[in-house]
C-alpha cells in the first residue's frame, strides 16, 4: 500500500469514528433518563401572525421563568409553513434539547419531524392542534369537540330551541377546527327546531368574516343566532348585523376582547369560552414531568373558565385594546405582550 493510499484510508477511518462517537454521543444524551435540572427545552410555534399567539408566547414565558431547572430555551416561528417548521424542529433536535413543544401548522405534514423527535428519546408535547400520529408523548390542551358543543348549548340556552343559525369557522380541514364543528353539529342535531343556513370558514380574519356575513344577511332574511368558534368572526359578523341595520342576535365566541366589548357596549347576549393561550404553559409543566421521569396520560385536557354574559359584563375591560385576550393575562406585567 503506497502512502497517499495509506493516508487516505486513516482519513477515511478516523471519519467514521467520530461520526460513530457523534452519533452515540447525541443518542446517549437523548436516552439518558431523567434530567431534574440543566433542562433545555425547544419551543416550535406555528407561527406568530397575530395577538393570541403573541399572548401564547406570553404564557409560555412567563412559566419558563417559574422552573430554575430550565436552563436554555429555544423558540422557533415557522411562519404557518410546514416545511419550515420541519426544518425547526430537525435544527432544535441538533441542538441537544430535552423537551420539545410543538405547536403544529399543519399537523400531518409535519408527522415525520415529530416521529423523528420521539424516536430521538426526549419527550415530545403537542399543543394547540393534533398531528396523527401515535408517536408523541401527549396532547396537552383543550377538548375541541366538547368545546364545540359548549358553545352550542350556550347559543342554545340564549335563543331557545327554535330557530335559523348560521356556522362561522377558522380553516378548513385544519383538525382542530374540524372537531369543533363536529361537537356543535351534533348538539344542534339533538334539536329538531335549529335549523342550519349555512357553514363558512373565514380563516380566522375578521375582513373575511365581514365578507361572509354580509352575503348571509343578503341570502337569509332571518338569522337567529351566530356559532363561531372565535370571537375573531362573531365580532365582525355582529358589527355586519349592526351596519346593516339588522336586530343583533345571540352569539359564541372566544375571550377576545374586541368581541366582549362589542356585547356589553350593545347589549347584545353572547356566550364566551376562551381558547386559552395558556396551553403553552400547560404544556410546558406536563413536559416537564415526562422530563424528570414521570408517565403522562396520552391526552391530557384542561377546561378554562366559562363565561355567560352577566359575567363578561365583569370581566371585559373597555379600556384595552380588542386584540387581548381576556382571563389569559393573569401573568407577571413584564411578560405580557404590547398590543394596541
Amino acid at each position: 500500500m503506497n502512502f497517499l493510499k495509506k493516508g487516505l484510508l486513516i482519513l477515511i477511518m478516523t471519519a467514521m469514528v467520530v461520526s460513530m462517537a457523534y452519533a452515540g454521543g447525541e443518542q446517549e444524551s437523548a436516552s439518558a433518563g431523567p434530567k431534574t435540572d440543566n433542562i433545555v427545552v425547544g419551543f416550535s410555534c406555528a407561527g406568530m401572525g397575530n395577538s393570541w399567539r403573541m399572548f401564547l408566547k406570553a404564557n409560555f414565558d412567563a412559566e419558563v421563568a417559574n422552573h430554575p431547572e430550565i436552563s436554555k430555551v429555544y423558540f422557533t416561528n415557522a411562519d404557518e409553513k410546514p416545511e419550515k417548521q420541519i426544518a425547526d424542529i430537525d435544527d432544535l433536535l441538533a441542538k441537544g434539547v430535552d423537551l420539545l413543544l410543538v405547536q403544529p401548522s399543519m399537523g400531518e405534514a409535519i408527522v415525520p419531524a415529530v416521529e423523528r423527535a420521539y424516536e430521538s428519546g426526549i419527550p415530545v408535547i403537542i399543543l394547540d392542534g393534533t398531528v396523527p400520529t401515535d408517536m408523541q408523548t401527549a396532547y396537552v390542551g383543550q377538548d375541541m369537540k366538547l368545546l364545540g358543543a359548549n358553545y352550542a348549548r350556550a347559543l342554545i340556552d340564549m335563543m331557545g330551541t327554535e330557530g335559523k343559525i348560521i356556522m362561522l369557522s377558522g380553516i378548513a380541514g385544519q383538525m382542530s377546527v374540524e372537531l369543533r364543528l363536529e361537537g356543535a353539529r351534533e348538539v344542534f342535531a339533538q334539536y329538531p327546531g335549529i335549523e342550519i343556513l349555512d357553514t363558512q370558514y373565514t380563516g380566522w380574519s375578521i375582513p373575511k368574516g365581514k365578507e361572509v356575513m354580509e352575503s348571509f344577511l343578503q341570502t337569509y332574511p332571518q338569522i337567529d343566532g351566530i356559532w363561531a368558534d372565535s370571537g375573531l368572526m362573531s365580532f365582525p359578523a355582529l358589527e355586519t348585523m349592526k351596519e346593516a341595520g339588522r336586530e343583533m342576535v345571540p352569539s359564541s365566541g372566544d375571550n377576545l376582547n374586541g368581541y366582549a366589548k362589542f356585547l356589553v357596549a350593545n347589549d347584545v347576549p353572547g356566550y364566551i369560552e376562551p381558547y386559552s393561550t395558556q396551553q403553552a404553559a400547560w404544556a410546558l409543566v406536563e413536559g416537564l414531568k415526562a422530563v424528570k421521569g414521570d408517565t403522562l396520560d396520552k391526552v391530557i385536557y384542561r377546561t378554562p373558565d366559562q363565561f355567560p354574559f352577566e359575567k363578561i359584563k365583569e370581566i371585559v375591560d373597555m379600556s384595552l385594546s380588542d386584540w387581548w385576550w381576556l382571563g389569559d393575562d393573569q401573568i407577571p406585567a413584564e411578560f405580557l405582550p404590547q398590543i394596541d
